[in-house]
């Protein structure tokens, strides 16, 4: 008998099968986060043009965008342990294949583009599929540690660790000791991988196409309201938000201050660190009565401090403001994946996450070309005003439309489903 862990986001780790899929994540995140990093260097390195630089990396998103709806249906028709451990063999034969032919002299610019092709690819097959399994390895009641344990481990890893590791590497040693470094990371993911009990699909009755099964999915996130209504606020706050945060922002810093790069990397960090304490608080506490309420409200009222950028260049209002859109933007994100785990069908959630993962990668590189058109037209201050205050008054509109309020009142979240517990 375990007991549970004083700090209540770590209490999904006592059980041992989480233990071995949280390892398989980190060290999942770590190597594709390394790798993005590497692609950059070693491409550099082969002393490629920025427009070479850019298509090889433009890979990446190809692979993710053209496979991802893909990989929810395959993640609700097989064992997901073994589509985990054909993600991370396949990662782990390209990452290898890479580092012989770098440490060799080998390597060109066309194979650095298959190998981020293939990176993306198995990246959306691996994440709706690691969702999909988690309910099986932890209880109910633990889902929202799970998700804030996570949320907090995800940019720490793929987006500060990753990257500081693999570039100390290159920079001391060569690209193609980078590109060992993460062979080895992808091959320790795989072994935890491997140690996990293999989980069941249902093949008492005969599967329909695999076409089916994702028009299926696109049926069931329209015809249901809190998904749909979710998932139209979302995309609607990726396109008003995203492009003024990764475009204007740097390019207005930049042009007001004169250490305009460290400021920026200061400003960057703070959205991260607030979103690593809003993913910590929220997996902490119990799930909200009002949780659709509170999961739309936090993503809404954390975009209001954008307000802030449109009227001071003033670095530590600046900061303070991307530290609390993190944090509550964080907060919404493990309520959003804990009601994902506990509301939707568990032979259904494979292909619920790959189109919420979907929606969450293409929102961005449209809201960013949008924002450099709108840009010639309309202030940094005009553009950061709506970024802040469009959310809020979408998310009265889609509450009040789309029934949330009543919704989650008829829909109480327990906190266990002894049909979902683990054996472990």
């Amino acid at each position: 008998m375990t007991t549970r862990p004083r700090v209540p986001v770590l209490a999904p780790l006592r059980h041992r099968n989480y233990r071995l899929l949280f390892a398989a994540m980190v060290l999942d995140l770590f190597a594709t986060g390394a790798w993005s990093i590497y692609l950059v260097l070693q491409a550099l390195a082969l002393n490629a043009t920025a427009t070479a630089l850019s298509s090889v990396v433009a890979w990446t998103g190809i692979g993710l965008l053209v496979m991802s709806l893909v990989g929810g249906v395959v993640a609700d028709r097989m064992p997901k342990k073994l589509i985990l451990v054909s993600a991370l063999a396949f990662n782990l034969a390209t990452a290898l294949v890479i580092a012989i032919l770098s440490l060799t002299g080998s390597v060109q610019i066309w194979q650095l583009s298959v190998s981020a092709l293939v990176m993306g690819a198995t990246t959306a097959f691996y994440f709706p599929a690691y969702t999909a399994l988690v309910p099986h390895v932890v209880p109910t009641d633990d889902l929202m540690a799970v998700n804030g344990l996570e949320g907090a481990t995800r940019p720490t890893i793929q987006q500060a660790l990753a990257p500081a590791a693999i570039g100390a590497i290159i920079g001391a040693v060569v690209p193609g000791a980078g590109a060992a470094l993460i062979a080895a990371a992808f091959g320790l993911g795989l072994l935890c991988a491997l140690a996990l009990p293999t989980d069941a699909v249902d093949g008492g009755t005969e599967r329909a196409h695999p076409l089916h099964d994702l028009v299926g999915g696109f049926r069931y996130a329209v015809r249901t309201p809190w998904i749909l209504a979710s998932v139209v606020f979302a995309a609607f706050m990726g396109l008003v938000v995203a492009g003024p945060i990764e475009v204007i922002l740097p390019a207005t810093i930049r042009n007001q201050h004169a250490n305009g790069a460290s400021a920026y990397g200061l400003l960057v960090a703070a959205l991260g660190v607030g979103g690593l304490v809003g993913s910590l608080v929220a997996g902490s506490i119990t799930m909200p009565r009002r949780y659709l309420t509170a999961m739309i409200g936090s993503w809404a009222l954390g975009c209001l401090p954008l307000v802030l950028l449109a009227i001071t260049s003033t670095l530590w209002i600046i900061g303070a403001a991307l530290f609390i859109y993190g944090a509550l933007i964080g907060t919404g994100m493990v309520i959003w994946g804990t009601l994902l785990q506990q509301r939707v069908p568990l032979d259904m959630l494979g292909r619920i996450a790959s189109l919420d993962f979907l929606i969450s990668i293409a929102f961005m590189p449209i809201s960013i070309a949008l924002v450099g058109v709108l840009s010639t037209y309309l202030s940094a201050g005009v553009l950061f005003s709506i970024a802040g205050l469009a959310p809020l008054a979408l998310a009265v509109i889609v509450i009040v439309a789309a029934g949330l309020y009543r919704d989650e009142i008829a829909n109480p979240l327990s906190d266990a489903t002894p049909e979902q517990h683990p054996t472990n």
